[in-house]
């Protein structure tokens, strides 16, 4: 018997530098005449050590929308699995290997085709400049959001230095919160997680031709902070100091944390008040637990309040994973029902979709 899961999407907005049209540009970039329609040309490297990458792997047009999977891949990964025996002194705990992966069911072309486990999944649809997004633990829309700035930058015909930002959208009642009891503090907090650095060079701007397995010569590995916080920290203390920060471990058990407060003291001019009202409207990818916004006059509003979520079911196949013909029905019929009640910023209609 199928599965049913609740999952909790997003809706984001995306604002392109310079203008234009988020999926007529990736249309574009999956064209059949465009480098990237092969999967191999559009692997973004994001770690030149492991070869790990992330991809827009399947993508699809459905009710004038365009859903796409993407996936982020490290080689060489093995699944870790429990053996439940109740009856022993301990659960037995082991590991599938690649070699044992690719022997199940026979060998398998290991030059071209392959297998390897996938880290995580990350699923969106794009209508015009409107974005649903399905996150998971690793690939978040921070990770969306750079990677389709690399993406449309390396094959999207777009001018050099385009960006592209995906900005968060609070629902209706948040604004008419708000509108009520204007902000008076915002809090955030995020922990320093870092990263590994990645030299210039190894990192290629541009994909050419599909890559082949190159040597990369030993060094010294150097984290740095990422994130929200690493933000924070490069904005207080400077590139410089930034740049000459010698992690030679990461800090995942640091439990650092930065703390950023946004407020007035006593009484605030109207500028002021627009302006901490657009702030505690416009955070960007800062989860949930870390934002905390208090109105004046009492009430408070948490991190998930200023963002437009929902939850919907979806089936799991035999496999484990998600059936995506009823994962992109449920995230169409979603961002439909958000257009028609009003709570997405849009000049269009929802009967264009």
């Amino acid at each position: 018997m199928a599965e049913t899961v609740t999952k909790t999407i997003h809706y984001k907005r995306a604002v392109i530098t310079g203008g234009g049209n988020l999926q007529e540009i990736l249309t574009r970039v999956f064209a059949d005449e465009s480098p990237a329609h092969r999967v191999g040309h559009r692997k973004e490297i994001v770690n030149a050590d492991t070869a790990s990458f992330r991809v827009v792997n399947h993508k699809r047009d459905y009710s004038g929308m365009l859903f796409c999977q993407m996936i982020y891949f490290e080689p060489g990964r093995s699944q870790a699995y429990i053996t439940l025996n109740d009856d022993a002194d301990s659960y037995a705990l082991d590991a599938l290997t690649n070699e044992a992966l690719n022997n199940i069911e026979g060998p398998v072309d290991r030059e071209r085709h392959r297998r390897e486990f996938v880290d995580s999944f990350l699923y969106f649809g794009v209508f015009e400049n409107h974005i649903v997004v399905l996150q998971s633990s690793q690939l978040r829309a921070r990770e969306l959001e750079a990677h389709l700035g690399w993406l449309i930058g390396s094959f999207g015909g777009v001018e050099i230095g385009t960006a592209i930002i995906l900005q968060d959208q609070p629902s209706q009642e948040t604004y008419e919160r708000i509108a009520r009891a204007p902000v008076k503090k915002i809090q955030i907090g995020a922990p320093i997680v870092t990263a590994q650095d990645v030299p210039e060079g190894h990192r290629p701007a541009t994909p050419r031709q599909p890559q082949e397995e190159t040597e990369v010569n030993a060094r010294r590995v150097r984290f740095f902070p990422t994130g929200f916080a690493g933000d924070v920290i490069k904005a207080a203390m400077g590139a410089d100091w930034f740049n000459r920060l010698e992690l030679e471990e990461d800090l995942d058990d640091a439990n650092l944390k930065v703390s950023l407060e946004i407020t007035y003291l006593r009484q605030t001019t109207r500028v002021g008040q627009v302006v901490i009202d657009n702030i505690a409207t416009s955070l960007r990818h800062a989860e949930d637990a870390d934002v905390r916004v208090e109105l004046a006059g009492g009430g408070e509003l948490k991190g998930g309040d200023l963002r437009l979520s929902g939850p919907i079911s979806v089936t799991k196949l035999v496999n484990g994973l998600l059936d995506e013909g009823i994962l992109y029905h449920k995230m169409h019929g979603w961002l439909v029902g958000k257009l028609r009640q009003g709570d997405a910023d849009t000049a269009i209609t929802a009967d264009d979709l």
